[in-house]
């Protein structure tokens, strides 16, 4: 049995000093993938139109100490070929698995500097922790049910090392791909969100009229554009205990779209959220996670995961390796296992929450941290021109100067969240940095961008060639200032 959490057997994690070693050993993980077809729903594959198609998979721990029946990486990845069409062919299968790893794995050497040192059929015939078809345990108390959501038009299998390891400790954990919503094509608009939101349900209703598996509580987690849904899906489940969100598109410039839903709504969002997101510096102020009611929400950064990290395929790869790596992106994977299972063992399971009086710790290392980022004064600004009040957010904006004189990166961020939807508060917001930083010239570079986004070419120009007097050697400057030129000619 592979050992995925390698890097720690005692994790600096603790729940009011308590401290959890890590191992896949609690249960055998079992395995099972399940052709379900929605038919209230219909789902386009070329010219066909034919009722949605929805590859359930679940993880469960079962006691069942058998090896015959365990499974290989080939056997997950062939499912992203039938997620659509069950009744794909073997030959199509095999070469689109093949394919999708080889690209995948040339990704991890080249972007980062993974090196498998084995062939891209070695690491899809490398074995997995699950069993296929293995009984799931009897527990003297049902087991608790997280239901995950993959990225945008993803596969589940993006995170089957969570998944697994989340079973190993006694959860179930019940998935389908992400999907647009009359096919896999998807956006980051509310039709979407709706339709990974039913699918969702779909699942939850499956687990429980089809499969007669009974739960004793309700917990979500996702990734990327997956954290829109389970917003919305929380915000409508008055049953779900407990939501994980790995780097999710509700805390970045998606938020505008989530906000305008007739489906949100802050005030259910008092139950407990973990944040866990990606490296790249002043990238989001952070709208969702300032904004819900929660009093038991948290957020950590990773420093050495940007949003790719948040797979579990790069974590595989150095595993398969015949001399697995020290690499940071793999050791931060582990992180995010062992805090998710932190996580839900605090909120999701009654003895432990009674053990640790329900709070939720982790010890800021290396690879996690906690993040200190004040912005719930930038999310008011952002939630009040969200809401057509943007003659309110900018008076705030003015009588307390003081304040957000301080905040130069956090308005320049706000700006790019709200410019699509409020071009004119997008600019108010610039030029208020301008005003207080002078000789900034990424103030003035942000202002010149966003008049260039609404072809307003003159304050463009003007603002541009500000910037560029106070940094000259920027290449981006030069290059805006250059498409600028272009767009004046036509």
């Amino acid at each position: 049995m592979i050992k995925y959490l390698s890097f720690f057997s005692l994790v600096l994690f603790t729940t009011l000093g308590f401290a959890q070693k890590l191992n896949t050993d609690t249960y055998s993980v079992g395995f099972k993938f399940f052709e379900a077809v929605d038919n209230s729903r219909e789902y386009l594959i070329g010219e066909d139109t034919i009722s949605r198609p929805l590859l359930i998979h679940l993880w469960y721990p079962s006691t069942e100490k058998v090896s015959e029946k365990g499974m290989i990486f080939k056997d997950y990845i062939d499912l992203i070929s039938k997620r659509e069409k069950f009744d794909t062919s073997q030959e199509e299968i095999d070469k689109n698995s093949f394919n999708f790893i080889n690209a995948y794995a040339g990704f991890a050497k080249q972007r980062l500097g993974l090196d498998t040192n084995i062939t891209t059929q070695q690491i899809l015939n490398q074995n997995v922790i699950a069993k296929s078809g293995i009984a799931l345990a009897k527990a003297n108390q049902n087991f608790s049910l997280i239901i995950y959501a993959p990225s945008n038009s993803k596969s589940a299998v993006q995170n089957h090392i969570l998944c697994e390891y989340l079973a190993s400790a006694g959860y179930l954990v019940a998935a389908v791909g992400s999907a647009g919503k009359n096919s896999l094509k998807r956006g980051n608009n509310a039709e979407s969100i709706l339709a990974q939101v039913e699918d969702m349900e779909f699942v939850l209703h499956y687990i429980e009229d089809v499969l007669k598996i009974r739960y004793s509580n309700l917990g979500l987690m996702a990734f990327s554009s997956g954290g829109l849904a389970t917003s919305i899906f929380q915000m409508n489940h008055k049953d779900v205990k407990a939501v994980l969100s790995l780097d999710g598109g509700q805390d970045y410039g998606a938020y505008n779209v989530l906000f305008e839903m007739d489906e949100f709504n802050l005030n259910r969002t008092s139950i407990p959220y973990c944040l866990l997101h990606n490296n790249y510096p002043n990238f989001s102020v952070f709208p969702y996670y300032n904004s819900i009611k929660s009093r038991e929400k948290y957020i950590y950064n990773m420093p050495y995961l940007d949003h790719n990290g948040f797979v579990s395929y790069w974590h595989f790869f150095n595993i398969c390796s015949a001399e697995a790596q020290e690499s940071k992106v793999s050791q931060s994977y582990d992180i995010i296992c062992a805090t998710s299972l932190s996580f839900f063992d605090v909120f999701l399971k009654a003895k432990n929450k009674q053990k640790s009086n329900g709070k939720f710790i982790v010890k800021s290392n290396e690879f996690i941290e906690k993040d200190t980022s004040e912005y719930l004064e930038l999310t008011e600004l952002a939630n009040l021109i969200l809401l057509n009040k943007e003659e309110e957010a900018i008076q705030i904006l003015y009588d307390h100067q003081k304040s957000f004189i301080k905040q130069e990166m956090g308005i320049n961020i706000l700006s790019k969240l709200i410019r699509d939807s409020n071009k004119d508060a997008a600019i108010e917001l610039l030029l208020f940095n301008t005003q207080m930083h002078p000789n900034s010239w990424q103030a003035y570079y942000e202002l010149g961008f966003t008049y260039k986004l609404n072809d307003n070419y003159t304050m463009a120009r003007k603002n541009l060639l500000k910037a560029q007097e106070l940094n000259s050697e920027n290449s981006e400057i030069a290059k805006l200032l250059n498409d600028i030129g272009k767009n004046e000619n036509k």
